[in-house]
């Protein structure tokens, strides 16, 4: 493994905002050489740690999850944060017998604040925390989700969602959004969510352009035909928050997921305002390692491998017994 600089230093995310903008990204570099050499001896999750690197960073730097609020909808994820939050010392033994776990663990470090995996329960669970800090006397704490694509048609998160917006709770949820689950995702909310890929940034303007529209006085029929196609083309125009704007949400995006500034500069802009905010950001899963880029699906958990001088894979020998995933996957 090459030799890294920054994560041995490491051992608290607060000293990330001592680091320059060029060491953050050399960060984001060590972070990857370490997710890679992970995998060099075991099977772990992979490509969708890849491409929040940089999201991890972000939220690190902007807020101060030893107080704030943070939970991680698919916990496999997890792994970027663990090496910001001083574990980095014993990341070599993830996914080994007493070692580290590949999922959020509370008895590991106060930054994880549950044994999340697959439940889809992000928002309903930050949305309580929220809501019990409030009750508490420290309202000033943060609340935020991360949740991705993929998860995101649960119908739990939707019951969350509509919750927040009823009670105006101050939650972010940051929607990751690379077009991926364990597989490509599929169905109507996908369909929607690839029209956005395609529509302009969009900070919640509906409801400024709707407000304004409102107060424009009508002079007969016609005008209020003119008025109504209007605000119709603008809906059409930022296509990409609609669904969440109308649901309360205040939307923001779609975001680069992997630029650390950028995505530095939305979180401090969205850390303060009232109300829920969805902040949705493009990723990509395995971002930064060629193989794991073109084939998502394969390197979700791929089997141990090593790397030649050219970055390229190299099979790596394990037992020949065949993999119980495997066997019952064929039999399906």
């Amino acid at each position: 493994m090459t030799e890294l600089e920054l994560l041995p230093q490491l051992d608290s995310p607060q000293k990330l905002r001592d680091f320059t903008d060029e060491q953050l990204l050399t960060l984001a570099d060590e972070m990857r050489e370490v997710l890679c050499h992970v995998v060099s001896d075991r099977t772990a999750h992979f490509a969708s740690n890849l491409g929040v690197v940089e999201l991890s960073i972000a939220l690190h730097l902007v807020f101060d999850f030893s107080r704030d609020r943070l939970i991680w909808d698919t916990g496999h994820q997890i792994y970027p944060h663990k090496l910001l939050t001083g574990r980095f010392p014993e990341f070599s033994t993830m996914r080994e017998r007493g070692g580290l776990m590949g999922y959020p663990n509370p008895e590991e470090s106060p930054y994880d604040l549950f044994m999340t995996g697959h439940a889809g329960a992000s928002v309903s669970s930050i949305l309580g925390l929220k809501a019990g800090d409030d009750l508490g006397g420290h309202g000033d704490q943060k609340a935020v989700a991360v949740i991705g694509d993929g998860a995101l048609p649960s119908g739990i998160v939707f019951e969350a969602l509509n919750n927040a917006a009823g009670l105006q709770k101050d939650v972010l949820v940051i929607l990751n959004d690379n077009e991926m689950g364990i597989c490509p995702r599929v169905g109507g909310l996908a369909a929607y969510l690839d029209k956005a890929r395609t529509a302009p940034f969009y900070d919640g303007l509906k409801r400024d352009v709707s407000s304004i529209l409102n107060r424009v006085p009508l002079v007969g029929q016609s005008m209020e035909n003119v008025l109504s196609g209007f605000k119709d083309a603008v809906k059409g125009f930022l296509h990409g928050g609609m669904l969440f704007e109308e649901l309360g949400f205040r939307y923001i995006g779609p975001v680069d997921g992997h630029d650390i500034f950028s995505l530095r500069r939305y979180l401090d802009m969205v850390k303060n305002v009232r109300g829920p905010v969805l902040l949705h950001i493009f990723t990509e899963k395995g971002h930064g390692f060629e193989p794991a880029q073109e084939d998502p699906v394969r390197y979700h958990t791929p089997a141990p491998f090593a790397r030649d001088e050219e970055n390229q894979v190299i099979a790596v020998s394990s037992s020949s017994s065949r993999a119980y995933t495997n066997t019952v996957s064929e039999a399906i």
